[in-house]
């Protein structure tokens, strides 16, 4: 079978879980980026300092660890691409840490309550303009190279018969403004100026929506991360996450949709007490995914055959394992779903200190079901 077949039976095998369909096997799609490295050998310094060419080394990770993936979650990665995600410094291996040391955000209050003001005054990309050349060194420019070699690179994993599922990640002005003003105080925000975070963030959603709809539009890809971080909905009270998280975050899944992407909603941190509000959105046409806080068993009791979901093998699992350990909680998980509505893959980024062996484990376990 030449991989043009291959590809086309993977992406299939994905849409069919989408819609609750029985499968040959359950979808294998893992994320990783960092971890990568590991199984080649390659510094971590070496792969954040090449962004275009890390399609290359996540290709050759995945062709070496066995069994073979559906897809992936990460074509290509750049730490730059953290710092308009997160309106914050990134220390990055090789520059500011050892070379094998996973690189880090570093969370500060760098948006202040007069930037809400220019937000408002001046519309939110004239201000995050400004901002990012002032307070991160202009990160676009640097990522310049990366964007361009999206292209090629998303082709690179089709011709190996990968899917590329998660090309691009879109987000919601909540999360990237909790980053650049730093958590603590987004939250205070929420309490002491609510009525002008509401604004701040309904301006700048207006913008960023339009934005990310033409990301998709330009790009076409298969899918789409929409991301969401500290928009969790148990790290704030009920009314406070239905004001400032869900009505953007239900809009940007349903722009997505409308575009024929598929929506990745890559939840971290707990949202279980709100997964009832998932089901408002399209019915087969997006993919949850929790990363271990959320309770999956109660997903799964919720969503019923609403929405597929991936996940949720945790780090501490694939970091210590041991593999048979790994094998029987998906293969336990594969047995809830009773083989539909369920993919394999790690919650959240595969950690960077993963065994090799419990990774293998957590592809294998699709296989043997």
């Amino acid at each position: 079978m030449d991989n043009s077949q291959i590809y086309s039976d993977n992406l299939e095998r994905i849409q069919k879980t989408m819609r609750f369909e029985k499968t040959d096997r359950v979808p294998v799609l893992p994320t990783a980026n960092a971890w990568t490295t590991r199984p080649l050998g390659i510094k971590l310094a070496d792969y954040c300092a090449n962004g275009p060419t890390t399609i290359d080394v996540h290709l050759k990770c995945w062709q070496k660890v066995q069994p073979t993936v559906d897809a992936l979650q990460c074509v290509l990665y750049n730490t730059d691409f953290l710092k308009p995600m997160w309106l914050s410094q990134v220390r990055v291996p090789g520059v500011d840490l050892p070379d094998d040391e996973l690189w880090q955000v570093e969370e500060a209050e760098l948006v202040t309550v007069d930037d809400y003001h220019k937000i408002l005054s001046t519309g939110y990309y004239k201000w995050l303009d400004g901002f990012l050349k002032e307070k991160l060194g202009d990160p676009f420019k640097d990522l310049q190279p990366t964007i361009a070699a999206g292209p090629e690179a998303t082709q690179k994993c089709i011709e190996a018969g990968i899917v590329p599922l998660v090309p691009c990640i879109i987000t919601i002005p909540f999360e990237m403004l909790c980053g650049g003003r730093s958590m603590i105080n987004l939250m205070m925000d929420m309490y002491r100026r609510g009525d002008l975070l509401e604004k701040v963030l309904n301006a700048a959603f207006e913008e960023v929506l339009v934005a990310n709809r033409n990301l998709l539009r330009a790009t076409k890809p298969v899918g789409c991360w929409v991301g969401g971080w500290r928009g969790a909905s148990s790290l704030m009270s009920p009314d406070m996450w239905k004001r400032f998280v869900w009505p953007h975050f239900k809009a940007t899944v349903e722009m997505a949709v409308e575009e024929g992407v598929i929506p990745v909603l890559h939840l971290d941190s707990d949202w279980t007490n709100s997964l009832e509000y998932f089901r408002e959105l399209p019915r087969y046409q997006c993919i949850m995914s929790p990363d271990g806080a959320t309770d999956i068993h109660k997903a799964r009791q919720v969503m019923k055959d609403h929405m597929a979901i991936l996940g949720d093998v945790s780090a501490a699992l694939l970091a210590f394992g041991p593999p048979q350990e790994v094998s029987d909680y998906v293969k336990g998980l594969i047995k809830e779903f009773d083989g539909r509505g369920y993919m394999v893959s790690s919650g959240c980024d595969i950690p960077f200190n993963a065994q090799v062996e419990n990774v293998e484990a957590m592809l294998r376990a699709a296989y043997e079901v």
